[in-house]
């Protein structure tokens, strides 16, 4: 992770710190792969900048995935082009 934050979000974390700027917590094998138990085994602690990071390529990869079914589904059904005498 490259751990930049712009200069706004700095100065806002010196002026008024406050909860969630600084750390994260976050599934260890993502909800969306099965990791839905939050107990302490599954969870892990990012900081923010990273957390933001991870949950935008967990994002993206979810959009993958669900783009691959969705054409998996539709593409490999031939019966529907079939006649049925």
């Amino acid at each position: 992770p490259s751990h930049v934050l712009c200069v706004p979000q700095l100065n806002e974390m010196i002026r008024s710190p406050a909860e969630g700027q600084f750390w994260q917590v976050d599934h260890i094998q993502p909800v969306y792969s099965g990791g839905g138990q939050c107990s302490l085994e599954n969870l892990q602690t990012l900081c923010t900048a990273c957390h933001r990071e991870r949950t935008a390529k967990q994002a993206k990869e979810r959009s993958q995935l669900k783009r691959r079914s969705l054409a998996t589904k539709y593409s490999c059904d031939i019966t529907r082009f079939l006649v049925k005498k």
